[in-house]
């Protein structure tokens, strides 16, 4: 095995490269799935496909050769022999809503799993079952009459297998932890067609590599997961500032955070445009603003609570400043989806900071204040039960930040998309100084391999997430994805 400063141990050479779908291998692949497949079977000519194939980034346009839609477990079984048999190269779909395009690979299969969407919640044990097709609106949809809560993202149309594996970071973690620090167990299609559950004490290691490695080491087809106490009702406060008034509100933002206890969320969003969010008046609607919104993560009518959110909103000069109360699941979880629909151009590039300085600051709002691009760079403080799960007890790295930041801008027309990725890059650049080591695996971009080992904590915790590729899946049969090569 050789390594370099860069890559860390070279992967093993495939003996036989994975395929794409002429119009001979499709049809071997149909005969072979038909008689055991319960689902759909779409092919480029079926007038379902185009909409089959659509996902949430258009600037990733993949042209699969074959989507097969899966009803359960026994359909990921078949579909996954059948590619491996015949040596067709595949990618695993769940809500498509991968920053980085990976639901589909251009002529391969996809496994879609859009199908399987089933819940089922046990509120005595606070325990939920979701499919590994579900989006994160089927959980908190599920979860929200019972008084319980999953820590989830913050876009409800999210697929939950691509969220979890990944991470899995929301308005809840800063109290309840990542959505893979409340796996409680895993049922999992591996490489060679076998179904096995992991836990803690059932192949400890892959489910140590599936809290944060991503979809490297199977097809997760149910997820049971701790759920909490909470809601239905959210105490939130909200607070706008005109771009004059933005740098102070953010220097005393920075001061305050790092002094607030877990049951506190306290985030900011640097708005190009505003948009039509239920807390924001209609008058405001489409200026420059910062936002800064925080949530009580707890009884919404704790006095507590009260004058918390309160004292949060009127930091610095606001131009608009409200305390609010609103359903969680149903209500919060979905404040954002106008911010991030469907179809357009997207492009996020997200870095972790050491510390919000007077400078970094000053630099952040001046790119901002001149920004033409359509978008917003949240800022999402994180600690609390993010550091109670120590780095080696689960594949999920870089846990220490105060702060992740994140660029994330949009637009329609290809003819941009060079000017605009470059501008965010450059940003992001001038940002350096006080960046902390790590990238949110989730909000790695279709153009940056070069962050994986970064991303999964160094070279060193990249060699671990290798080897326990190599047990599950030594021919990286699931590589469409930010994927850790086998190690041999």
């Amino acid at each position: 095995m050789t390594e370099t400063a860069e890559t860390g141990p070279a992967p093993p050479q495939a003996d036989r490269p994975a395929q794409a779908l002429n119009d001979e291998l499709r049809r071997k692949l149909l005969v072979r799935l038909a008689p055991l497949f319960a689902g759909e079977l779409i092919t480029p000519e079926d007038q379902r496909f185009q909409a089959a194939r659509q996902v949430w980034n258009a600037m990733v346009d993949q042209q699969p050769g074959l989507i097969v839609r899966c009803t359960g477990t026994q359909d990921v079984v078949a579909a996954v022999m059948a590619a491996r048999a015949l040596n067709v190269k595949f990618s695993v779909r769940g809500g498509g809503h991968s920053v980085a395009g990976k639901a589909h690979t251009q002529g391969g299969m996809t496994i879609d799993l859009s199908l399987m969407r089933h819940v089922g919640v046990d509120a005595p044990a606070r325990l939920v079952q979701a499919e590994g097709g579900c989006l994160l609106a089927d959980v908190d949809e599920a979860t929200e009459p019972h008084g319980l809560a999953v820590p989830l993202g913050t876009v409800s149309q999210t697929g939950l297998g691509g969220l979890a594996l990944g991470g899995g970071a929301g308005w809840l973690s800063r109290k309840h932890g990542l959505t893979c620090d409340n796996f409680v167990s895993l049922e999992v299609v591996l490489a060679d067609g076998r179904v096995v559950e992991t836990s803690a004490t059932q192949h400890p290691d892959l489910f140590w590599a599936l809290r944060g490695g991503g979809g490297n080491f199977g097809i997760v087809t149910r997820f049971t997961l701790r759920a909490h106490p909470f809601g239905p009702l959210l105490r939130i406060g909200v607070s706008l500032y005109r771009p004059e008034d933005t740098e102070e509100a953010l220097r005393v933002y920075a001061r305050t955070v790092p002094g607030l206890p877990r049951v506190v969320g306290w985030h900011g969003s640097l708005k190009r445009h505003m948009p039509p969010l239920p807390f924001v008046p209609p008058e405001l609607v489409g200026a420059r603003m910062l936002m800064l919104f925080s949530m009580w993560l707890d009884d919404p009518d704790d006095p507590e609570g009260i004058a918390c959110t309160e004292q949060l909103t009127r930091v610095g000069a606001p131009c608009h400043a409200a305390t609010t109360v609103m359903p969680f699941g149903t209500g919060m979880q979905r404040a954002m989806d106008p911010e991030f629909p469907n179809g357009r151009r997207n492009y996020t590039k997200e870095i972790h900071l050491a510390t919000l300085s007077d400078e970094a600051i000053k630099r952040l709002v001046g790119f901002w204040r001149t920004m033409h691009l359509h978008g917003e760079v949240y800022i999402i403080s994180l600690g609390g039960a993010l550091t109670d799960v120590a780095e080696d007890e689960a594949a999920f790295a870089n846990r220490s930040a105060p702060y992740w930041l994140n660029f994330s801008v949009h637009w329609d027309e290809p003819c941009c998309d060079e000017e605009n990725i470059l501008t965010i890059c450059d940003t992001a650049d001038h940002i350096a100084p006080w960046t902390a080591p790590g990238v949110y695996p989730n909000l790695l971009n279709f153009d940056e391999n070069h962050r994986l080992i970064e991303a999964y904590g160094g070279k060193e915790k990249y060699a671990l997430l290798g080897l326990v590729k190599a047990r599950y899946d030594p021919a990286n049969l699931f590589r469409v994805n930010h994927n850790v090569t086998p190690f041999l």
